[in-house]
């Protein structure tokens, strides 16, 4: 008769061959049985890594402060500025300065800004990782302003890179347009922490720097 240490390994490793061949019979791999995930569960992890990068987003977004008698418009003035003195139309926004609607039609449906922030890995080692908001982007465009013309909507389908950004590309569409340029010529680093603002190893994703 088997020691007692035996007996029980017998018996663990008889259950484990029922247990593949039940899995088998029912047509269930192995990986599906054994990492099966819980929808609802893992909607709640994105739910709070997306909360997670809204703390770096809004720190970035505050970036600068008001500033008076920097704009000839006194409408503009009143306004919180960047350090260069453009407007920060995204603190304007956080701060309730302003209440953008989404159309000039006063009878079209108001649609609530969509809360997704996108998590985007610069490629340069030493520099921040990138949150992309779509908040404060669909307070003023709808998705048709950027998907699929400029962005397509697939993770890992925009080579982005600053060089094409700088030529008008991707974001560069409106930054250094109508929105806050990415950088200047006499500062290359100028509003770099308006998107950079997620360290290297914080960022909750695979990185490969």
């Amino acid at each position: 008769m088997p020691r007692r240490g035996g007996w029980w390994a017998f018996t663990f490793c008889f259950g484990c061959l029922g247990l593949l061949l039940l899995l088998v019979g029912c047509n269930i791999s192995v990986e599906e049985f054994l990492y099966e995930k819980d929808e609802k569960e893992e909607a709640l992890s994105k739910t709070a890594t997306s909360d997670y990068y809204e703390s770096f987003y809004r720190m970035g977004a505050r970036y600068g402060g008001a500033q008076e008698g920097t704009n000839p418009l006194p409408a503009l003035d009143a306004l919180p500025k960047d350090p260069y003195g453009n407007v920060n139309w995204t603190a304007a926004v956080l701060e309730g300065y302003i209440k953008p609607r989404g159309s000039l039609d006063p009878d079209a449906e108001e649609e609530l800004p969509l809360e997704l922030n996108v998590f985007i890995e610069a490629k340069v080692p030493l520099m921040h990782n990138v949150i992309f908001p779509h908040s404060i982007h669909t307070y003023w465009l709808g998705c048709g302003a950027c998907h699929p013309g400029i962005f397509i909507p697939e993770a890992g389908a925009n080579q982005i890179s600053m060089n094409g950004i700088f030529e008008g590309k991707w974001c560069g569409r409106c930054h250094g347009k109508v929105a806050f340029p990415p950088g200047i010529p006499e500062d290359p680093k100028g509003n770099c922490n308006r998107c950079h603002v997620i360290p290297k190893g914080q960022s909750r994703e695979p990185e490969r720097w």
